[in-house]
């Protein structure tokens, strides 16, 4: 028995179920490596157009008398020599044929050999032809649409991985080691080619099917990455609205797909399974977590579900009413509104005190949950409270992951009872006294230094600047809001430039200055201004141009040189006119915050 053209036989009439594979495949064939190979075509048919061609898949075929014909998978080797031809043609599908005694049974195998596996089996090559390398083969399909996506799969692939034949393999690694600060931004794709069968959800086809990974590279240039043997979960993200009665809770949800479960996800702790292809009842799970924010967000949606029973999603309605739920007393309304009032009534005393940060409530202590119930019986009550007595009137507070400045007053003729006010709001006049002993109205603002900005997570720049400006200048006046501008670049620097709040404010304050103060020396006021400015975006050619004007122009104070070239990206000026100060004014000049631009070397 001649099990080479009985295999040929049998993989013949599997090639010829479908309708779109045409079978070239001679076991007379004198190509060194191949047996022939297989057109493929767009479009279903008997008949095929030239316009339809793919492309034409070469292929190999071995075949043996086995007994066994009943394995999902086998082992073959094949010649390195042979693996070596197929990469250089850009693949090839190897086939054996299993073939029993009497002839009358097979089993077919076959292994996609893609350039991508190709390089992985050469990379023990040694140049001898003699030598083997053991390749697994998988079982070949036998319904017809099967077996030609298996063949408009591997041209799908081939097109791809055509870039890859002569190109050095890239992996996730070498990407992130080569560009750790654009790794982010690398763009992966996935795809498959398949006969016209629909699928309910695109990655429906990878939950099955092996694929590969592919990086897109300069030049429209595509590369594998990686041979994935199936994917069993698939995340991603839906821009669309999740709303109860038209009212908008959510922009947005996330779907984690497996092949029999869809997971809808949003807020921060609800999520709904849905069997795939089932009519099972959806599992509903919701729990008060993350931050206080969305703590009240999920509880009010939660709330208006309940009482709705359903919700709608991206123009769909989920029914809530035949869902099952895993939430302990998740179905007491009255005790979520509850939680819900408790909530609101946290934001509203953290509102009061201008706080714009979100409070994480997992992180509250004992000691924090004092402080807040004590903020609240003094801010939303507006009742006095018992404190621990203080020197200062200005004291530190720390709630979870908040830190709050507060002001308190004691209250005359009590037992350490004190009136508290938010630190922006502090009932307090504030005075600096000149050298003639006479006073001059000022504000409290220009006391905060540099460490208290950053830590501080209540200060409203928007009331402090507004104070400030209304505050008429004066000699002392003007030397204070200096000061605290120097403070605030500190801070903003010493935040690893996180705090924009901060700067923000800095440039509008250093702007007003500059345009309002009579006392202080227009070259450190422009200096301070476009100083701040740079922190934030490049100096435009008019803001230049005020610098080199200052370069131009005769200084009593070498240091408005320096500030003014550095802040003009010209180091080698600026080293020049520093070499030119006295030590002890270097050292001053490094604790200004203009020294932030200064070159490394200093």
């Amino acid at each position: 028995m001649n099990s080479e053209m009985l295999g040929l036989s049998y993989l013949q009439i599997a090639l010829g179920k479908t309708d779109h594979l045409v079978a070239h495949i001679n076991s007379n064939d004198k190509e060194p490596s191949w047996d022939g190979d297989v057109e493929v075509y767009r479009k279903a048919g008997h008949v095929h157009a030239k316009a339809d061609l793919i492309l034409k898949v070469p292929v190999q075929v071995k075949g043996h008398c086995k007994p066994n014909l009943k394995k999902k998978s086998i082992k073959y080797s094949i010649q390195y020599a042979d693996l070596k031809n197929y990469l250089a043609t850009g693949g090839t599908i190897f086939f054996v044929i299993y073939i029993n005694d009497s002839g009358d049974k097979a089993a077919i195998y076959y292994a996609d050999l893609l350039p991508y596996d190709l390089k992985k089996h050469l990379k023990a090559y040694d140049g001898d032809p003699y030598k083997y390398k053991s390749i697994e083969l998988k079982a070949f399909p036998k319904k017809k649409n099967d077996i030609a996506d298996v063949f408009l799969n591997f041209t799908h692939h081939m097109n791809m991985q055509r870039a890859s034949i002569n190109s050095t393999p890239v992996t996730l690694e070498s990407l992130y080691t080569s560009d750790p600060a654009q790794f982010s931004n690398i763009e992966l794709t996935m795809g498959y080619s398949t006969t016209s069968r629909n699928y309910q959800f695109p990655f429906d086809y990878f939950f099955d099917h092996e694929t590969y990974l592919y990086v897109k590279q300069p030049h429209n240039v595509t590369l594998p990455i990686a041979h994935l043997k199936n994917v069993e979960t698939v995340n991603y993200t839906v821009n669309a609205p999740i709303s109860v009665k038209s009212v908008v809770f959510y922009d947005h949800y996330t779907v984690s797909r497996t092949k029999n479960l869809s997971t809808i996800n949003f807020g921060a702790d609800i999520h709904q399974a849905l069997q795939v292809g089932t009519q099972a009842k959806p599992d509903f799970h919701f729990s008060l977590s993350g931050s206080l924010s969305e703590r009240i967000r999920d509880a009010r949606f939660i709330i208006a579900v309940l009482n709705a029973q359903q919700y709608e999603i991206n123009g769909g309605v989920l029914n809530f009413s035949g869902a099952s739920s895993n939430s302990s007393g998740f179905i007491d309304v009255s005790s979520i509104q509850k939680q819900l009032d408790f909530l609101v009534g946290m934001q509203d005393t953290l509102n009061l005190l201008h706080v714009k940060k979100d409070l994480d409530p997992s992180l509250i202590n004992e000691a924090g949950q004092n402080c807040l119930n004590i903020l609240k019986i003094a801010l939303l009550d507006k009742k006095s409270v018992k404190l621990v007595p203080s020197d200062s009137i200005f004291r530190p507070c720390h709630v979870a992951n908040l830190n709050l400045l507060l002001c308190t007053l004691p209250i005359e003729g009590t037992d350490n009872f004190y009136d508290v006010y938010d630190f922006n709001q502090a009932p307090i006049t504030f005075t600096t006294e000149d050298s003639s002993g006479n006073e001059n109205p000022s504000s409290y603002y220009v006391q905060l230094n540099r460490n208290l900005m950053v830590w501080c997570d209540n200060i409203d720049y928007d009331i402090m600047l507004d104070t400030l400006k209304g505050i008429p200048f004066s000699e002392e006046y003007s030397q204070s809001l200096n000061t605290l501008i120097l403070e605030m670049l500190h801070a903003y620097d010493c935040s690893n430039s996180t705090r924009e709040d901060i700067l923000s404010a800095v440039i509008e304050l250093t702007d007003w200055v500059r345009k309002n103060d009579t006392f202080s020396l227009p070259s450190v006021t422009t200096i301070n201004h476009y100083q701040a400015i740079k922190r934030s975006r490049k100096l435009t050619v008019s803001e230049q141009a005020d610098l080199y004007q200052l370069t131009e122009s005769p200084q009593e104070d070498e240091q408005i040189y320096v500030g003014a070239y550095l802040l003009l990206d010209s180091p080698v000026a600026a080293t020049v006119h520093f070499s030119k100060l006295s030590l002890e004014e270097q050292s001053t000049f490094l604790g200004f915050p203009i020294s932030h631009f200064m070159p490394n070397n200093h």
